[in-house]
């Protein structure tokens, strides 16, 4: 795992077929909870990997990537990208965000083992995240593992810091093995439920049938959260072959305020990934809700 900041301690904690590191770092930034606007994307790595790219048919070069991301993402307090490529090109566009933003990512592999980039699931965030931990787990076809990473921030209102933790969760499911994307997802829900205050999950879940699609709603409606509706007008999600939507926003004692995705073969620079991104917006509940 990789963060940008220097004050974390490193927690290890080994268990079969799956290695758990977690940071920690205690600090005062928080996010707004009167307004929290999200986007959740898989990217496709940026459009920096070319023979994927064709299979997808994302021809765009690493300058409208760039100018891609910056434009999606902005005015968004919380960036949830699937598929993260962290070469320098992109490390420096993540920093064109602005300074107030801070980072975590959890790695699943080095995509380029001579120039050490690594991929993964990366989440952005105008406040520090509180604790970082991740989950690798494995695919039985793939090389490349799928990674899960929990960020847990501070919440205000009003300038003042509340006592309530806001547990984000990025999410990138194990494609081929239904048996092992179960697995993957039930481990998930076990850590999520040690959580009591709100929780935002999100990312590209790879749920290519609709068996796997209602075992994550089963597990999902297990934990008490509710699936992010968007209008039929509004979503552009992209689906599998046998018509499942891959891509998800779930929450938990938040208030959905507003939801949608776009299609990127409409948008100002075109198809840069072959999903297309989710946004939403969440207010934290009060008395009149």
């Amino acid at each position: 795992m990789i963060e940008n900041s220097d004050n974390f301690v490193l927690y290890e904690e080994n268990n079969p077929g799956d290695l758990q590191q977690c940071l920690f770092n205690k600090n005062d930034t928080a996010l707004n909870g009167t307004s929290i606007k999200l986007i959740s994307w898989n990217n496709l790595a940026s459009c920096r990997q070319t023979i994927r790219n064709l299979t997808a048919l994302t021809h765009c070069n690493n300058t409208q990537a760039n100018q891609s991301f910056l434009e999606l993402t902005h005015d968004r307090d919380l960036i949830l990208i699937q598929e993260a490529y962290m070469d320098a090109d992109n490390l420096q566009t993540i920093k064109n965000i602005g300074e107030e933003y801070s980072w975590d990512m959890a790695v699943s592999y080095i995509a380029h083992e001579k120039n050490d980039i690594p991929t993964g699931v990366l989440t952005i965030a105008n406040a520090k995240s509180l604790s970082s931990c991740h989950q690798r787990n494995y695919d039985i076809i793939l090389k490349t593992p799928k990674v899960i990473l929990f960020t847990t921030y501070n919440l205000a209102d009003n300038d003042l810091i509340l006592g309530e933790k806001l547990l984000i969760v990025n999410v990138h499911g194990i494609l081929f093995s239904k048996k092992y994307l179960y697995k993957q997802l039930q481990i998930m829900a076990e850590k999520m439920s040690r959580h009591n205050g709100p929780i935002i999950l999100a990312g590209d879940f790879n749920t290519m049938t609709a068996e796997s699609s209602l075992k994550l709603k089963e597990i999902i409606r297990s934990m008490g959260m509710i699936e992010t509706k968007i209008a039929s007008d509004a979503d552009n999600r992209v689906k599998s072959l046998m018509g499942q939507q891959y891509d998800f926003i779930f929450y938990k004692k938040l208030k959905l305020v507003h939801s949608h995705s776009i299609n990127l073969k409409n948008s100002k620079m075109g198809k840069t990934s072959d999903h297309n991104p989710l946004f939403a917006e969440f207010r934290l509940l009060d008395s009149s809700n």
